[in-house]
């Protein structure tokens, strides 16, 4: 067995049966990581069936009674996989053809040994088109329909290496709960000296549930702090200065709460961890014309 898909799920019951429901007709093996991020629920009674109906996939449970959040959720997840290639996807997505999925993401790693990491072609659900947001890369105008090397990865869809990732140190903790994991977890890769791959046929839809994990509020609150612990860590410091200056008017401008702000703030200010990426992560960033400013 080659490959694993990690879900980690929350209340989302629904939608975790429906993404269940989209690999029925896998041919190919592999194992499901799922992590029960509910508390005080235990979800495996309405998952079981699905599983023991099929020879080709094997799973992981874990439900440890906690909620992670999405950082160290992912984090725990890489930390058990068994198997060379880990695919992580968010549990309110649809994968139209799992079986091309699978061939896509184990071709690509078995016949690149620079590869760490892949990207996937993400489009919105409803009306099957891309969400900028989206699309990993700067340049939102840039030909998706085919294969190109970039520098980030998108959370709602992506693969791994798995020893490529844990070489680079795995998913962070330093994160908080929410968001840019992906992003962390990318750019740990590159200063590895390992590559990461937007792959146009590993198309997934986003349902982008209505049904949150998070208020707007918060979701911008840690864009901002945790996009500027990054460069605050990793980058040179002029990109840590830009994101900071850059970041704040955004969330200013968003939301309009300076007490919010300056717990951002205090945050960031107190954050004293350096771990500075070397020349060769800039050197790839500049070939695949990245953007590292904010």
């Amino acid at each position: 067995m080659l490959v694993s898909i990690g879900v980690l799920t929350y209340k989302r019951m629904d939608n975790l049966l429906s993404l269940l429901n989209d690999m029925k007709d896998v041919t190919q093996s592999f194992e499901i990581i799922l992590l029960n991020n509910n508390e005080d629920i235990d979800i495996y009674p309405e998952i079981a069936s699905f599983i023991d109906r099929r020879d080709n996939i094997s799973l992981q449970y874990i439900w440890d009674k906690t909620n992670y959040g999405v950082c160290l959720g992912r984090k725990r997840i890489l930390d058990v996989c068994r198997t060379p290639y880990l695919i992580l996807l968010d549990d309110d997505v649809h994968v139209p053809c799992f079986d091309e999925l699978l061939d896509n993401v184990v071709n690509n790693f078995e016949t690149d040994d620079s590869l760490g990491g892949a990207a996937f072609r993400i489009l919105e659900y409803k009306n099957k088109i891309e969400n900028r947001y989206e699309i990993p890369h700067k340049n939102k105008k840039i030909n998706t329909s085919v294969d190109f090397y970039t520098y980030l990865m998108i959370g709602a869809g992506m693969a791994l290496r798995v020893s490529s990732a844990r070489k680079a140190g795995g998913f962070s903790d330093f994160l908080g709960p929410y968001g840019f994991e992906e992003v962390d977890i990318s750019f740990k890769i590159i200063n590895e000296k390992f590559k990461i791959k937007y792959l146009s046929k590993c198309v997934i839809e986003h349902k982008k549930s209505p049904d949150g994990r998070f208020s707007n509020k918060s979701v911008n609150y840690y864009a901002f702090v945790n996009r500027t612990l990054m460069a605050k860590k990793y980058f040179k410091r002029r990109y840590y200065y830009s994101c900071l200056l850059v970041r704040s008017v955004f969330f200013l401008l968003k939301e309009n709460d300076f007490r919010m702000y300056v717990k951002a703030l205090s945050v960031i200010f107190s954050f004293k961890e350096r771990s500075v990426f070397t020349q060769d992560f800039y050197s790839y960033c500049k070939k695949v014309n990245a953007f590292l400013y904010f």
